[in-house]
């Protein structure tokens, strides 16, 4: 038996590895990521090309980068003002072939970063709670190998690691009532009113949300592999959709089967949410996740023929009408994607498996308007943010309580879902150290049902793998690690943490606006930058900060003497009467440059930080990103000492 080591190990070469696995490889730490299919990429190579984030704006660090390398590959090769370009949508949409050669590019760049596909995880090793090493072996037998490791991370979509490690964990869904989530258990909903219909009696349950493959299509009759029927085929699978057409309530192939538009004229097919028999298949996937790899083949394996077969019955079925049977006919196969398994995609869409029980539960609430604020609620541990509304697929089969309406569990609430942080917390598993588990992750049914979109996925995935490396560099476990020190070193690469509206991504502010939006110094998504900050203000962020970590010597703001330099004229004398504190502040409630001045330089000796003009500039008055940029400067400096 073959023994190796390395500084992180990490299972899994879906997005969320991808991104462990570059953070931690880009601070020099030797990185081995080991999956146990052919493939890199999970979801993002196989099919899912319209990926699930509303925008760039609430994504940093490595996805963005990755988006950026889509839109570049499609500006190099087809001309900036191309029709590939345009429908790229700035990188958030691209071919399944491109994503492939994308990560293998990035990934390839890190001389630090070993990958090993095409093995199963056999066994673990630990050391009371310490997880030490891990054994693997090549898919379908051969000679084991031991990763020892001082940091692990379970990037699977199935937490296979964490699950053998010892973390409990969470399958199915809860109540309505056992986190206080309005639209969990047992739901009906009419999709496209989002009526709760009667039937949902918000019971919990062990039903896993329907899985389902992302094809990718295309009607290019010069690029086009036809649609195979599998030997499986069997009518009764898809028969109830001669009514639904018959009764107009599907038009069309594109209502069967959704057919989002990615670039050169392809599709990312996915499960149509109007249409009760569509490409996902409902209860036929409760075994998958705690299955062995025999049992996962076969759940893989029925997927893929029923989705064939339902291809085969939507172009072929003499039953349907001839217009639509004409209206499928258009549509075949990308013949230049998944060449290797006959241009259908190689892995199944796993949506939810697995689900760890960490130091955090992340909820529907969570990811919903918080009372009191107008936002999410706040996360002080916040590693990444997401945005994409919560939703479920179906849990049961078309049934007649849904009278032609919903299928039980298929469920969005997105008009109610807010951008939200993502807390450190819900990373960490109970009961086993030095592992970190940053897709399987610590949260409920409904609050995966965000969560799940690989963006999220991926960024959550880097700041695991900077956890890793922080935690080798403190010498403490990932569980007790500084998160100020993590949300630095998010923050220094550019991560998202807390997203505002009216703070530009990459600049230098915005890592201060986004560390304080993480301690509540902004009830809502706008931090106002740009304004004036009051006295009154600034006092209240110094009292604050002095509480964080490292900030406990910063100086209270100076009399209000030290306002004006010394040496100004103090204007008309003072009324025979005294002004009371409010009506002073109310004349002259803005910190000035020279108040601001001398408290930084008292701070600056407090804290042993570089002297410097920190509130250069013309103005009278210091606004409220140039206090904080300069507050959050003396915290860093502080952590450092």
């Amino acid at each position: 038996m073959q023994a190796r080591h390395a500084d992180v190990v990490i299972l899994g070469a879906t997005p969320g590895g991808i991104g462990a696995a570059l953070a931690a490889a880009r601070r020099g730490r030797k990185t081995i990521m080991i999956e146990a299919t052919p493939y890199v990429g999970g979801l993002m190579t196989s099919g899912l090309g319209m990926t699930d984030i509303h925008s760039l704006d609430a994504a940093g660090s490595v996805f963005r980068e990755y988006a950026s390398n889509v839109l570049n590959h499609y500006i190099e090769t087809y001309g900036p003002e191309s029709e590939q370009v345009v429908h790229c949508r700035q990188g958030l949409r691209f071919e399944p072939s491109v994503a492939k050669t994308i990560f293998a590019r990035m990934m390839g760049a890190e001389s630090n970063l070993e990958t090993i596909v095409s093995h199963e995880l056999v066994s673990v090793e630990k050391e009371g709670d310490s997880l030490t090493s891990i054994t693997v072996r090549p898919m379908g037998g051969g000679s084991e190998t031991v990763y020892r490791a001082d940091v692990f991370i379970d990037a699977t979509y199935e937490g296979d690691l964490a699950a053998k490690a010892g973390v409990p964990y969470s399958l199915g869904r809860e109540s309505r009532d056992e986190w206080n989530e309005e639209y969990a258990g047992t739901l009906y909903q009419n999709f496209r009113t989002k009526e709760v219909l009667p039937g949902s009696t918000g019971d919990g349950d062990d039903r896993i949300q329907a899985y389902n493959f992302r094809l990718c299509l295309t009607k290019n009759r010069s690029n086009q592999a036809p649609f195979v029927k599998p030997a499986s085929y069997d009518r009764n699978d898809y028969a109830s959709l001669t009514e639904d057409v018959s009764a107009g309530r599907v038009k069309g192939f594109s209502e069967v089967c959704n057919t989002v538009m990615i670039p050169n004229g392809k599709t990312d097919t996915n499960n149509y949410h109007y249409c009760l028999c569509s490409t996902d298949l409902p209860e036929e996937n409760q075994d998958y996740p705690e299955g062995s790899w025999a049992v996962r083949d076969r759940i893989v394996k029925r997927h893929r023929e029923y989705i064939q077969g339902l291809l085969w019955f939507l172009q072929n079925d003499e039953e349907l009408p001839e217009w639509f049977r004409e209206d499928s006919r258009q549509w075949g196969h990308a013949a230049d994607e998944f060449e290797d398994t006959d241009h259908f995609p190689p892995q199944i869409y796993v949506r939810e498996a697995r689900r760890i029980h960490g130091e955090y539960v992340f909820t529907e609430n969570d990811a919903r308007r918080a009372p009191g604020l107008g936002r999410s609620p706040i996360h002080y541990d916040s590693i990444a943010s997401g945005d994409y509304g919560i939703d479920s697929h179906a849990t049961r089969k078309r049934e007649p309580i849904g009278q032609n309406i919903a299928l039980e569990g298929f469920m969005a609430i997105g008009f109610l879902t807010e951008i939200y942080q993502i807390p450190y917390g819900s990373i960490v598993p109970q009961r086993v150290d030095r592992l970190l588990v940053p897709v399987a992750v610590s949260a409920t049914h409904m609050g995966l049902g965000t969560i799940r979109m690989e963006p999220c996925w991926m960024q959550i995935g880097y700041a695991a793998g900077v956890a890793a490396d922080v935690s080798l560099a403190t010498r403490r476990h990932v569980r007790d690690l500084s998160v100020d020190r993590l949300q630095d070193e998010l923050l220094a690469d550019k991560q998202v943490i807390t997203y505002l509206k009216d703070e530009p991504w990459g600049t230098e502010t915005s890592k201060a606006v986004q560390y304080f939006g993480a301690r509540s110094f902004f009830p809502g998504y706008e931090a106002h930058p740009d304004e004036d900050v009051t006295v009154a203000q600034a006092s209240q962020w110094i009292a604050i900060s002095r509480l964080l970590p490292g900030g406990k010597q910063l100086p209270c703001l100076p009399a209000t003497a030290a306002i004006l330099p010394a040496g100004a004229d103090m204007g008309p004398k003072a009324p025979k009467q005294e002004p009371t504190p409010e009506q002073y502040w109310t004349d002259q409630p803005y910190l000035t440059a020279a108040m601001a001045r001398r408290w930084s330089q008292v701070a600056a000796r407090v804290m042993n930080a570089p002297q410097g003009e920190w509130f250069a500039g013309e103005k009278e008055t210091v606004t409220r990103g140039q206090f904080l940029n300069a507050l959050y400067g003396f915290l860093r400096t502080a952590r450092q000492h």
